[in-house]
């Protein structure tokens, strides 16, 4: 097995590879006009060169420090980043961090803390507005400060953008006011036509996303049993710092005649890459099968069938959706109504078996709080590939029983396995064992390990778990519970749960490091190798979380993560004494050296 982190290491130029699992950054339109940049000043009493300085760094770090594992999403980093640009065309910053999310999707960032942005954005609209901390300002002839409307509208601006960066902050009441009385005043954001569309990174590999539209033949019924369906789908991100973010994302399918069409079309309602519309098209094959063939009374004819995600400038690509496009198309068929509490992943063959994606672990981490918040009602219900069954047992070694017991996970051997536990009317079986499990989950304690290992240990919730996997042996969640109970886990991880946890830890530090050594032999001065203090923050943060998680590694991975940590620590601790910055990236290379040669180990 091999993971993304190797080719970093061995060819120190994919420094894009990681873009194309982000979300696309909608670069900001320059051109619309907001305001006479011109007529903008801070204040009138001698401070406009260094407020403007200190307002423009401040939207900078907005865009460059923060991500959406901090609350910031790309929407508002682009917009500060448009304010930023007015105010200051010129500045090698801008240019430097919007290059870096047009191209990567990400930034190398620098310490930055929201709530001292936020308090400074705070009080920069208040000196555009005439104030300084509740009180009118004065010129230095002594009489008021008067702002005019380009000014207003600036602050009007800087003020959304600080309230969207830390909307808890301390000073949000202060802030709130200022929105409120400009707003009063007729001065309010208008952000619209402010976004781009989105560039494709220029470092992503692969073939461009692209439509696609797969064609099915028609059948005798007058219409669809549906015609529409939606479902909950588990996709995962990696973020800026390495990170990887579970998402939640409900994914529909709409059917409407289309004049002039000859049997059936599907189509996606943006471009996607190929390994998605390869997906497609084997769940196409396999609905063939089972209704142009074995059900055609139920296959009209004339529709196209558009399958749709909620947020289009999400690169969409990677075969992990086939399971849900087809209950969704399946739904269309059958008329039978997709449980709004059911959310899936995995991919599946044109037999209708079901297979093992990447990134399970991740998605079921990351997606849990929010599918929890989405349920209408009970447990949410997950299904997941058989394949990946053991990554939950990685879950549940990390992080607790919490993540099993807040939803009911199913493996998915096949197609049928789906069905049964994603439709509003369910078997009788897996109506009681989900009525099973949630009495066992309201008597376990949510964060509290100690008093779970009690109660689960106790043989009466043991046989209760024990009655829900008899009546359905798919319900994974009872039986990691049962086997927590029993005493039987693992005490290590898989060695690719432990390989993916490693590379969650240290992908930013790797990357660090390798555009750092590229640079020096490839046309940089040796002389001026380094790190700057984020870059060596971010590598002692690795080492700290290396160290948490070296009693849960599997024994074949000792040796790959003794390499990493020493390469993390050669980042967070700079130079030795009296050592050249030269004779230090020679260190830095050879480290690397050693990561990529200790990962092939395990790998081959």
């Amino acid at each position: 097995m091999k993971s993304r982190i190797l080719p970093v290491l061995l060819g120190l130029c994919c420094l894009g590879s990681l873009a194309s699992a982000s979300e696309y950054f909608r670069p900001p339109n320059l051109e619309k006009k907001l305001f006479e940049t011109d007529k903008i000043t801070i204040d009138e009493r001698g401070f406009d060169k260094w407020a403007l300085k200190g307002v423009v760094a401040d939207l900078v770090s907005v865009a460059r420090d923060f991500d959406e594992e901090d609350g910031v999403d790309f929407d508002l980093r682009s917009n500060a980043l448009a304010i930023a640009s007015r105010l200051d065309p010129a500045n090698a910053k801008i240019k430097s961090t919007l290059d870096q999310l047009k191209e990567r999707g990400k930034t190398v960032s620098e310490r930055a803390k929201k709530e001292s942005v936020g308090r400074r954005l705070n009080d920069c609209v208040g000196r555009m507005r005439g104030m300084r901390r509740g009180v009118l300002m004065k010129k230095s002839d002594g009489k008021l400060i008067e702002p005019g409307p380009d000014r207003l509208t600036c602050a009007a601006y800087i003020a959304n953008i600080a309230e969207r960066l830390d909307p808890g902050a301390d000073l949000a009441l202060e802030l709130k006011g200022h929105i409120a009385e400009l707003a009063g005043a007729g001065y309010k954001p208008d952000w619209s036509g402010m976004l781009l569309d989105p560039e494709r990174p220029p470092g992503e590999r692969g073939p461009k996303p692209r439509d696609w539209e797969i064609a099915m033949p028609g059948g005798t019924a007058e219409k669809f049993a549906r015609n529409s369906s939606t479902v909950t789908g588990l996709m995962v991100r990696q973020l800026g710092r390495g990170k990887l973010a579970g998402q939640a994302s409900e994914v529909n399918a709409t059917a409407l005649p289309k004049e002039g069409l000859d049997g059936l079309a599907f189509t996606f309602n943006q471009p996607v890459g190929t390994q998605m519309g390869g997906c497609l098209e084997e769940v196409i094959k396999f609905l063939r099968v089972r209704y142009e063939v074995g059900q055609p009374e139920l296959v009209p004819d004339g529709y196209e069938v558009e399958l749709g995600f909620g947020n289009k400038f999400q690169p969409k690509d990677g075969p992990s959706g086939a399971v849900a496009f087809a209950l969704l198309i399946d739904s269309l068929f059958s008329g039978e109504e997709v449980d709004p509490n059911f959310a899936c992943t995995g991919d599946m063959t044109a037999d209708g078996r079901v297979q093992k994606i990447g990134g399970a672990a991740a998605k079921i981490r990351g997606a849990a709080v929010k599918i929890r918040g989405a349920a209408d009602k009970g447990l949410p219900i997950v299904g997941i590939p058989i394949g990946n069954r053991d990554e939950m047992r990685d879950v549940l070694l990390l992080d607790g029983i919490d993540p099993l017991v807040g939803i009911q996970i199913f493996t998915l051997e096949d197609f049928e396995e789906a069905r049964d536990i994603s439709r509003m009317e369910k078997k009788g079986e897996v109506t009681r064992a989900l009525a099973a499990f949630e009495e066992v989950a309201k008597d376990l304690k949510p964060g509290d390990r100690k008093a779970n290992a009690t109660l689960l240990a106790d043989a009466g919730i043991r046989k209760r778990l024990e009655r829900v996997v008899e009546l359905m042996p798919n319900h994974l969640s009872a039986r990691l519970l049962l086997e927590s109970g029993r005493g039987t886990l693992p005490k290590t991880l898989t060695v690719r749960g432990t390989l993916q946890q490693i590379e969650i830890v240290t992908a930013g530090t790797f990357e660090n490091a390798g555009r750092q050594v590229f640079r020096a032999k490839f046309g940089g001065d040796p002389s001026e190798f380094g790190f700057d203090s984020g870059s060596a923050s971010d590598a002692k943060d690795a080492m700290a979380e290396l160290e948490t998680l070296e009693k849960f590694v599997d024994p074949a991975v000792k040796d790959y993560l003794a390499a990493a940590k020493l390469l993390c620590q050669a980042v967070a601790d700079g130079p030795g004494e009296d050592e050249k910055p030269a004779a230090y990236g020679k260190r830095v290379e050879r480290l690397m050296a050693r990561v990529a040669e200790t990962l092939s180990g395990v790998a081959s």
